[in-house]
């Protein structure tokens, strides 16, 4: 009957660090540099205050099944779990907080070290409900070119054969993710670091230290070698391979530059241009990539008649306006 009793969320004051960006904004990159400083020790993707922890409860087998995958797949220290003592003392907490933080600060001392951060791009839209829980909380951010980052999105699911990627979707997520941004800083100015991605790829050593600055910990500590990531930072795959694309921090250092023309229609630009307009955090991206104002308004002008006195939904105009340009050119052929 356990696993039906959930524990109550509770709150820990402690300088827990997460590590936070949306999706493909080059996460995995910083948890790595982040994980190589000798006070810290960042975990990778735990999802925990994502969908995880609401599924905690006194059924303390059932939690760490819940979590064993986490350890072995994003961790240093795959076997853990695998601690009578720590399965004793967690099977006493009552709240999601100290969970958490019971059983990241016990990974940290395994590793000798005196912090504990985490990563998860998911964990950027629940920044408002963790900060509750971890009011101390010191968060380092991540953004990146967002048509870069749906171009990176586009292109992981096309290899894994999935192509249901939207467009739309992705945006809408994009401004969930500066709503909740925008709304975390608004509260806990001093609790949050935005950095570019961009910045991160042309000057980590300058990037990393002022993260380090930031995190109140030693950055004299960075220099080139720090760069270098050991085989037990690189997080395995399901069947227990090392992740070839995790092993060098190198080659993540060097930005992937798209042509943007190549992916993405006009239709879809003005998309981007239409629905990121008043974005702050990635107004300079959206603005860098605009059209002339004469051809965006007459652009805009026109969609915004076919949508509003047509009738005819934003995400169908982009298959109206193919229609229309295959018409042209058969006409004219």
């Amino acid at each position: 009957m356990g696993r039906f009793a959930p524990l109550k969320k509770g709150i820990v004051e402690r300088k827990g660090i997460f590590v936070v960006g949306a999706a493909r904004s080059g996460t995995t990159l910083l948890r790595l540099l982040i994980n190589n400083h000798p006070d810290i020790a960042c975990i990778g993707e735990t999802q925990f205050f994502h969908h995880n922890y609401l599924q905690l409860s006194n059924n303390q087998a059932y939690n760490l099944q819940l979590l064993d995958h986490i350890f072995k797949t994003e961790s240093e220290v795959p076997d853990f779990l695998n601690d009578l003592q720590l399965e004793k003392d967690l099977s006493n907490i009552k709240t999601v907080a100290e969970y958490f933080d019971f059983l990241l600060s016990n990974y940290s001392n395994k590793l000798g070290k005196k912090y504990w951060a985490e990563k998860s791009p998911s964990h950027v839209i629940r920044l408002n409900a963790i900060s509750k829980m971890f009011p101390d909380i010191k968060v380092v951010n991540i953004i990146r070119n967002p048509y870069f980052s749906a171009i990176s999105r586009f292109k992981k699911l096309k290899n894994s054969q999935i192509s249901n990627f939207s467009l739309i979707t992705y945006i809408k997520y994009i401004k969930r993710v500066e709503d909740e941004l925008v709304s975390f800083q608004s509260m806990n100015n001093n609790s949050l670091l935005t950095i570019r991605y961009e910045d991160l790829s042309s000057v980590p050593l300058g990037v990393i230290t002022k993260v380090f600055k930031f995190l109140e910990v030693d950055s004299s500590v960075v220099n080139s070698e720090f760069l270098k990531i050991s085989k037990k930072n690189i997080p395995v795959s399901s069947d227990g391979e090392e992740q070839e694309h995790h092993s060098s921090v190198g080659e993540k250092l060097t930005e992937s530059i798209y042509d943007i023309d190549e992916y993405f229609s006009a239709f879809q630009l003005y998309l981007f241009s239409t629905e990121l307009n008043n974005s702050i955090i990635f107004k300079e991206y959206i603005e860098n990539n605009k059209e002339s104002n004469f051809i965006f308004f007459l652009r805009k002008a026109l969609l915004d008649c076919l949508y509003t006195f047509i009738g005819i939904p934003k995400y169908r105009l982009r298959r109206l306006v193919n229609q229309i340009k295959s018409s042209l050119k058969r006409i004219l052929s």
